[in-house]
């Protein structure tokens, strides 16, 4: 069984994959302690719980090729239906993209691309960082902790997805001028967040 915040279809807004459209998963439950700045703090510890053969079909019925499962933190879930749906999924041809902090690690025989977006003061170990495919993390008004912590992963900049942080549009546009001469300095890809910037503060979109 799998706890489910909300499943939906709409278009990635982050990251190396953004602009496709995607189903999105989203499961419940994530690790204390919460971020005080969480945009999604109704998924932290609510949910509802769908076995793994109904949520794979409410996913077919959408016909899209691209899979994001997120949370909370999804791999929480792992050893309870997460990797069997994962599985099901790559068996219908489809591709998975996971969305996660780091926080509860990264499973060694994940085969989806697991895009690691670690939070300030909470980056996870390099051992773990290392399996991720990309990294995506969040840039306050000071950059340098942020470009402190990048460089201990050893990840090339190639790999890396610099997005602001901010859950309004406004606090997005505000924070784009440093993020862009941040990523322009550095040599990372800049990393628009779209939804954002399009549906402002509204969910499920």
């Amino acid at each position: 069984m799998l706890c489910v915040h909300e499943l939906f279809h709409s278009i990635q807004g982050e990251g190396p994959f953004s602009g496709r459209p995607a189903v999105f998963l989203r499961l419940s439950g994530c690790v204390k302690p919460y971020c005080s700045f969480c945009d999604t703090s109704e998924a932290l510890e609510k949910g509802k719980e769908f076995s793994e053969e109904k949520v794979l079909d409410e996913i077919l019925s959408y016909k899209t090729s691209l899979v994001v499962i997120t949370g909370g933190e999804p791999f929480l879930q792992w050893q309870t239906g997460l990797q069997d749906l994962e599985s099901s999924l790559m068996d219908q041809g489809l591709e998975v993209q996971y969305e996660s902090s780091g926080r509860a690690g990264i499973p060694e025989n994940v085969q989806g691309k697991v895009v690691l977006s670690p939070k300030p003061g909470q980056w996870p170990s390099p051992e773990i960082s290392k399996r991720a495919f990309a990294l995506k993390p969040l840039m306050e008004e000071d950059p340098e902790p942020v470009l402190t912590a990048i460089q201990e992963t050893g990840f090339p900049p190639e790999k890396i997805w610099l997005m602001a942080l901010g859950a309004s549009r406004e606090e997005q546009l505000q924070r784009m001028p440093l993020l862009w001469e941040t990523c322009r300095k550095h040599g990372y890809h800049f990393c628009p967040r779209l939804h954002i910037l399009v549906h402002d503060r509204k969910k499920g979109v």
